[in-house]
């Protein structure tokens, strides 16, 4: 059997794995920490690391008793992983394959075959489903919406819908909605699509005892705009996702809106960023706020 605290042993099986910010943050609710993947952080959502073969992700108190640099071991895994092939139709190549979105987000150098226009980015949609273009190359964000959408109306789990692009030799967030102003009202619907499931994927996962987890919803406006809010009963303690408005609820039945960052700013200390993913903010009970 071989011994997995052992590199020079594991070494050669390592094959490279992409993680999302939603994915730990649930991992890191189920599960104590030295049993949690080892990760090193992109950009954005997103994350890579290294699995064992077919022995799963390599754990926080494996990669530490392996006594090398976590960077060692991703150039292990990398090494393993074949050349590119997915070409580019029209500045756009859809990669299918985890190990080679992932090897790219090591060494972008792996995606210069794809001659894409502009510095290179990739959109990570689901677990093995990758767009990488250019950033100067608006067909590939329309592409990268379309199959957006289209996972979105299968169901199938978004990882991530945020792009990162590499100018240099860091990833950084793309702001493609400011890029490409066409595609703003796409961009944001889909963002917060996305949104709406990472906390319904948090919150199943989530035990807060008598704290209510508040679950944010989506509403479409006349204009066509898409806004999304979490009703909050005043006084009592809660889990508040990001949204765009919070509806207060008094005890007496009435209603107010106020706009997410009033209602941080007007709960002063009664409320408090928690370390979860997706963010969600504590309410302490006993707030009292209302709103028109």
């Amino acid at each position: 059997m071989t011994d997995d605290s052992d590199f020079a042993a594991v070494r050669d099986g390592l094959r490279l794995q992409m993680f999302d910010a939603t994915e730990l943050g649930i991992l890191d609710l189920t599960m104590p920490k030295d049993e949690m993947p080892y990760v090193q952080f992109v950009a954005g959502e997103l994350y890579v690391g290294v699995r064992m073969g077919d022995d799963g992700p390599a754990s926080v108190a494996q990669v530490e008793g392996w006594g090398v640099a976590f960077a060692d071991a991703l150039q292990s895994a990398l090494s393993s992983t074949p050349p590119l092939e997915v070409d580019a139709v029209q500045g756009v190549a859809e990669i299918t394959e985890e190990e080679q979105a992932a090897a790219i987000l090591v060494d972008p150098s792996r995606a210069e075959r794809l001659n894409v226009e502009g510095d290179l980015v990739v959109t990570r949609l689901a677990q093995a489903h990758v767009i990488v273009t250019g950033a100067d190359d608006e067909r590939g964000f329309e592409r990268a919406l379309e199959a957006a959408e289209e996972l979105i109306r299968t169901g199938t789990r978004l990882a991530s819908i945020h792009p990162i692009g590499n100018p240099g030799a860091k990833w950084f967030p793309f702001p493609w909605r400011e890029r490409f102003p066409a595609l703003a009202e796409r961009i944001t619907r889909v963002t917060r699509e996305f949104g709406i499931r990472a906390y319904a994927e948090q919150k199943s996962a989530l035990d807060a005892g008598e704290v209510r987890v508040l679950e944010p919803k989506l509403e479409r406006l006349d204009t066509g705009v898409t806004v999304t809010f979490a009703t909050w009963l005043s006084g009592t303690a809660a889990l508040l996702p990001v949204v765009d408005n919070v509806i207060i609820a008094s005890r007496q039945g009435a209603l107010g809106v106020m706009g997410f960052a009033e209602f941080i700013e007007q709960a002063g200390d009664r409320v408090m960023r928690t370390e979860l993913a997706p963010i969600r903010y504590f309410v302490s009970e006993g707030l009292e706020l209302s709103a028109s």
